[in-house]
């Protein structure tokens, strides 16, 4: 009996060791790197790049501020509905992109050069993108980024212009009527200038619309102690994406109204959405020997992309993307034969130049 008893446990043993043995934590497993590009004892390893997308995104705050007698607006002006309260808001003004490539990890391949060949400089990015082979990188025009205007201050401050009677007055409604009074007269004056009827005329019509648009100044500083000032500030954020297959509605950023751009993540913003489309499906993959006498290309496919928000389409840009193309090899005999230049798209991996020197 003692013996069945013993037989069993040990089994139990056994099977708890399968068991921790079977299912080890992940974080045991091996990481797998990338290859490290450039030369190696096998040949020169590159690799080629996939597009990512770089949208430029410019938003307009707008702040509004209350006037100093926005609650007499409607009393003395007749305005409705004139805000109290400071507010601020964010929309967005305008959407574009620019295209850069990075480093494709599943298509790395190695070339193994011999004889004339050995003296082939191949050019690369600092994440081993090939660039150039025996010529000079693509140089692309950069995006330069959004810079505001110079604000612009108003020839009219409405402090500067209010009389002496209103600066006397004791309390807050008094300084509002009298104000409300001066922009009375204001506007009673330039009514006479425009109809002839002022007891002093201007000489011609030139200097009649000067007096007009002085007045109009005057006027509307005066008017923004009641309806407030709503300041705008242009700013650009950048967002990228970097799709690896077709995408039919997938949240690419978020606009908060009182925050700006904020995270896709963050469900205080609105939603923006991308779409996005092969317009040219290929059949071809990628090749199984990655070790040939040649340099492997991208050849890229066009793709449709559509950033919108709802029902609302905001803007539409086909564009040349490496992953949804396929990749072909220039034979190495090309590189035998003769000094042979080769000069490839930093975005797309595709050939943009190539020949060669004929002796």
């Amino acid at each position: 009996m003692k013996d069945r008893y013993r037989l069993i446990h040990d089994a139990c043993c056994i099977i708890i060791i399968a068991f921790l043995f079977t299912f080890q934590p992940l974080s045991a497993q091996p990481e797998i790197s990338p290859l490290q590009a450039g030369r190696t004892p096998y040949g020169i390893v590159y690799y080629l790049p996939k597009t990512t997308v770089t949208f430029h995104l410019l938003v307009e705050k707008q702040t509004y501020t209350p006037g100093e007698y926005a609650r007499y607006a409607e009393r003395y002006l007749g305005l409705a509905g004139i805000m109290q309260k400071t507010q601020t808001s964010h929309k967005l003004v305008n959407c574009s992109f620019t295209s850069t490539g990075i480093r494709d990890t599943t298509k790395c391949y190695t070339v193994r050069l011999k004889g004339k060949t050995e003296t082939t400089e191949c050019r690369m990015s600092d994440d081993g993108v090939l660039l150039a082979v025996n010529d000079e990188p693509l140089s692309l025009t950069t995006h330069q980024p959004f810079r505001p205007s110079k604000r612009q201050r108003s020839a009219y401050s409405p402090q500067q212009l209010l009389s002496a009677e209103v600066l006397a007055a004791g309390s807050t409604a008094k300084r509002a009527e009298l104000t409300a009074r001066q922009i009375q007269e204001l506007r009673e004056r330039r009514q006479q200038l425009a109809s002839g009827e002022a007891d002093e005329m201007p000489q011609d019509e030139q200097q009649l619309q000067l007096m007009l648009r002085e007045i109009d100044g005057q006027c509307d500083a005066l008017l923004t102690l009641f309806t407030g000032t709503i300041r705008r500030d242009t700013t650009e954020t950048t967002v990228e994406f970097c799709p690896d297959k077709e995408i039919e509605c997938n949240v690419v950023f978020r606009l908060s109204r009182q925050l700006g751009i904020v995270d896709k993540d963050d469900l205080s913003g609105i939603p923006f959405y991308v779409s996005v489309k092969n317009l040219h499906p290929s059949n071809f993959g990628l090749p199984e020997d990655k070790r040939q006498e040649g340099f492997y290309v991208n050849v890229p496919g066009m793709a449709r992309l559509t950033v919108f928000q709802e029902e609302q389409q905001l803007a539409t840009f086909d564009i040349p993307m490496a992953q949804f193309g396929f990749v072909e090899l220039r034979d190495g005999s090309l590189f035998k034969r003769h000094l042979t230049h080769m000069q490839l798209h930093p975005a797309t991996g595709a050939v943009v130049r190539m020949h060669s020197d004929v002796e």
